[in-house]
């Protein structure tokens, strides 16, 4: 079994340098977090659109004569078709 240390020292090898090789994780770093700042942004802008679109289709409440109750709801046997 090898060690990390050889492990890291053949990949640094294959990219040239250590300093190359804690450039490419860097450059991966990068793109990696670019890529989930970009999709929570994405996210956000989707979610306020839907939030705006949302709150426009709310019903406005009624006016009108109050039922002796207080309740809007009609009384059991009233306003219902049999």
């Amino acid at each position: 079994m090898t060690s990390v240390y050889t492990e890291l020292t053949k990949e640094a090898a294959k990219r040239g340098s250590p300093a190359a090789l804690r450039a490419f994780y860097r450059r991966q770093g990068l793109l990696i977090g670019a890529a989930v700042a970009g999709v929570s942004f994405a996210g956000t802008r989707l979610y306020s659109k839907v939030r705006a679109r949302g709150s426009g289709t709310t019903a406005a409440p009624v006016s009108g004569p109050a039922s002796e109750s207080g309740t809007d709801a009609p009384a059991p046997g009233e306003g219902h078709d049999a």
